[in-house]
C-alpha cells in the first residue's frame, strides 16, 4: 500500500511538470512580405531594445549625477535651477517640469469664478454658454 501512494505521488508530479510546461509554440504562418524583411524587423527590434536599455542607463547616471551634486538653498527656485541645468539633467528636467508647474494655490481658479459670478447672472439668463465662456476668457485674459 506505500508502494501504491508513492508511485501515485511520482505521477502526480510528473503531470504537474507537464501542465507547467508552455505549449509547444506554432509558428504563425508569414505573410511574403514578413519573409522578405524578417532580417530587417529582427534588427529594428534589437536597435529598439538597446535603445530602450541605454534610456534606462542614461536615466540611472543622470540620478547618480543628481544625488552627488551638493544641496541648494531651501529659498531657490527648483523650477529656475531645473532649466539651468537641463543640458546636464535632460531626463530630469524634463520630468521635474511636468511635476513643478503645478499652480500652488486656488486663488486663480476663484477669481475665474467670481469673474463668471459677475458675468452670468439674472439680466443674462438667456446668455449661451459657448458666449459665456467667451465673455469669462476674454474678462481674465485681455483686461
Amino acid at each position: 500500500m506505500q508502494g501504491e501512494g508513492n508511485q501515485e505521488g511520482v505521477e502526480t508530479e510528473s503531470e504537474e511538470e507537464e501542465e507547467n510546461q508552455p505549449p509547444p509554440s506554432k509558428q504563425s504562418k508569414k505573410s511574403p512580405l514578413e519573409e522578405l524583411f524578417a532580417e530587417e524587423d529582427a534588427m529594428k527590434r534589437t536597435s529598439q531594445e538597446r535603445l530602450m536599455m541605454s534610456m534606462e542607463g542614461r536615466a540611472e547616471k543622470e540620478i547618480q549625477m543628481y544625488r552627488e551634486t551638493p544641496p541648494t538653498i531651501t529659498s531657490s527656485d527648483p523650477a529656475a535651477w531645473f532649466w539651468t541645468q537641463k543640458q546636464t539633467y535632460p531626463l530630469l528636467s524634463c520630468l521635474a517640469f511636468s511635476y513643478l508647474c503645478v499652480q500652488a494655490s486656488s486663488t486663480p481658479s476663484e477669481r475665474v469664478f467670481s469673474t463668471a459670478g459677475n458675468t452670468i447672472c439674472a439680466e443674462r439668463s438667456r446668455l449661451l454658454p459657448e458666449k459665456a465662456d467667451m465673455i469669462i476668457f476674454l474678462n481674465k485674459n485681455c483686461f
